[in-house]
Formats: structure tokens, sequence, C-alpha cells
């Protein structure tokens, strides 16, 4: 029987089957049970201010201002390995929904859900994927000649982070460590989703942040991807605002103190 939960949000619901479904637990232990987060940084736009970067205008044009205010740094790990381990997209090669199973609750994730539950900015253009960028004609070769202020000349590779101008080194670093955070050799390259946000910054066009993360999200329920896991402290909320209870169940997260600007 279902337990009786008047809390519980319309997206989630009691799954007897539970997360401990054999084939499910077997990859959770597999491929997600040890798996690291991302670190948070407890770090504001308006640090740049001083070395004449106006980072706090380029993410307000943006719309996601909101996302630097009442920032969380407590996870719950556990319950975060259980939403990526078992997550399942949608149809479609660009779904509009996931499903994921935590702590025997079953709850259908869309952006919609995102943006209600993480108070997530959710205005704008809600391209995310490289086939959104597609139909919408977005040209990555162009903006990349429009943000940089060399030929790559002296940089490994023409899709190199350090080929940005300054403004844009740094709005670069807040997406791949901060917004929608990625490791390693990746996370020092210009990916097309980068270069769609730093071009809109730049021409003062909000995008829906919302989309953008729910996309993210499927890519770290893919097994193959091994780093660490992002949203940590996100997926955290989401949970506990869909009506899981997470009581006794939370840590604080690794906290890196040490940034500056």
């Amino acid at each position: 029987m279902a337990p009786n939960n008047p809390q519980l949000h319309s997206a989630a619901t009691f799954n007897n089957q539970g997360f401990y479904k054999p084939s499910r637990y077997f990859r959770y232990l597999k491929h997600f049970h040890n798996r690291p987060f991302y670190p948070s940084f407890p770090i504001q736009p308006s640090a740049f201010r001083k070395y004449d970067l106006d980072i706090p205008d380029l993410i307000h044009k943006l719309g996601w201002g909101s996302l630097f205010e009442n920032q969380r740094f407590s996870q719950c790990p556990k319950g975060v390995k259980m939403f990526y381990a078992s997550l399942k997209r949608g149809p479609g090669s660009s779904p509009s929904f996931f499903t994921t199973v935590v702590y025997n609750h079953e709850i259908k994730v869309t952006t919609s859900l995102l943006a209600e539950t993480l108070d997530l900015p959710c205005l704008g253009s809600s391209a995310a994927t490289n086939d959104d960028f597609a139909d919408i004609r977005f040209e990555f070769s162009s903006a990349m000649e429009s943000l940089t202020h060399d030929i790559g000349k002296y940089y490994p590779s023409i899709l190199s982070a350090g080929r940005l101008a300054d403004q844009f080194k740094v709005l670069h670093f807040f997406i791949t460590r901060i917004l929608l955070p990625r490791s390693g050799f990746s996370a020092d390259l210009v990916h097309p989703a980068d270069a769609w946000i730093m071009e809109n910054a730049r021409d003062g066009v909000k995008l829906n942040f919302s989309a953008l993360m729910f996309a993210h999200m499927i890519n770290y329920g893919d097994e193959n991807y091994s780093g660490p896991l992002p949203f940590g402290p996100q997926v955290t909320r989401l949970l506990s605002r869909v009506g899981i209870d997470l009581r006794d169940k939370m840590l604080v997260c690794d906290v890196r103190k040490d940034l500056r600007a």
C-alpha cells in the first residue's frame, strides 16, 4: 500500500517496486554508488567588477540573477545518486520529460517542475541541445568568431576558452564550474551551449535556465559519463519539495571557499 502523504507533489507517485528493483539497483552499484559530486562555490559575480569585468550585467541580461541568491550547500548524497542512477529519458531525441525513482517514489521531471521547485529563471528561449540549436539556425563557428579576440594561433584547440575575450572567459568559468558544471579537459573548451549562452548574454537575450539544467541532468544519467555528478543541492531541494522525506539523510556539500576573482 502507498503511504498516505498529502504533501506529495502531483509529479511524484509512490512506487511499490521501489528503487531496489534488481536491474535498477545493479546499475546504481556499478555506475553511481561511488561517484563524487561537483563542489559548490559560494561566489558572487559582483566580485569581478574591481577588474573592470561586469559579469553581473551579463548574467542580468540572461535573466539569471536569482541563481546567485539564497545559495544552498547541503545535499542528500544517496538520494542524488539514486536520482541519476534511475533516470530514464522520455521518448524522442529531445524528450520533454524524464522519470526517476528515489526512495520508493517515481518522479516525472519536466522543465516546468524544475522551474517550480527550484525557483529557476524560465523566461526566454528554451533551446538547450545541439538539435535545438540547429533548429533555430544557431551557427557555432560564427559565434566563436564574435566572442574571441584572436585567431586561435597560440592555443592547442580552436575551442579553447583561453581564446575568449576576458569577460567571456569569466562567464565561461561560471557556466562550466557553477551553473552547468562539467570536469576535466572538457571544462576548458567552449561547447555549443556555452557559446549560445555567451552570445545571448552579450546581446541581452533571456534564456530559460530550467531547460538547460534539464538537458544537463539527462546527460549525467547516462552511465557512460563517469565524472562527478552535478546539482547535488538542487536535486536535494527538488526531492524535498515533491514530498520525499529526507530527514537524517542530509550532509553539507564540499564547498570551495578559496575561489577568488
